[in-house]
């Protein structure tokens, strides 16, 4: 599992030439990680309660990178299968399609996920200890970079599925990442003015 992993077997592993780790999982760790700065800067605001959700919810994105992993490992095992006869042909595309549903839904959940840290990010900064506002960014930042992987992992899922009703679906959770890295810019840009004074 990724959340047990040493950051530079990690690191190892994404580099190594393998399917997997990759985006999705990538974009996972960078949520876990923008939530966790968004923690601290809870902390140091006295914003327990804020503190606690950013908390929950890096530990959510830790499982998701897991979740990632797992399901484009699927998808990778069902393109890997004999295409020597029609029945083979036919169950690997069964097989294919199925693998690519089910590997939406990880990405889709980054994106809802990203949604709760703006919310998160959002509170902090009505009230913010000033020390921590680099911190804030940062931890925007990383949101920022989660709903990018989360849309251009999602646009590769769209590609190739053939079902109308998960295509419509996987559009929609792409422009809804399009829309929350517009958010999460405008956040960004009125923290880095708080900043700057």
């Amino acid at each position: 599992m990724i959340r047990d992993e040493s950051i530079q077997g990690y690191v190892n592993r994404l580099a190594s030439g393998e399917p997997t780790p990759g985006g999705g999982a990538t974009g996972a760790l960078l949520l876990a990680q923008g939530v966790g700065l968004l923690a601290m800067a809870a902390r140091f605001s006295d914003h327990e309660e804020l503190a606690e959700r950013a908390a929950t919810l890096a530990s959510r994105a830790l499982a998701l990178s897991d979740d990632d992993e797992q399901a484009f490992a699927r998808v990778s095992e069902a393109f890997g299968l004999p295409k020597n006869t029609d029945a083979d042909r036919q169950e690997r595309s069964r097989r294919i399609q199925e693998a690519i549903r089910a590997a939406a839904v990880p990405p889709r959940d980054l994106v809802e996920a990203s949604a709760d840290a703006l919310r998160i990010a959002e509170d902090i900064l009505a009230d913010c200890n000033a020390n921590v506002l680099s911190d804030v960014g940062a931890g925007l930042g990383c949101v920022r970079g989660t709903l990018v992987a989360a849309a251009v992992t999602l646009e590769t899922d769209l590609a190739p599925l053939k079902d109308e009703d998960a295509s419509t679906q996987v559009s929609t959770d792409i422009r809804e990442a399009d829309r929350l890295t517009g958010h999460a810019d405008d956040l960004i840009g009125r923290t880095r003015q708080r900043i700057r004074g």
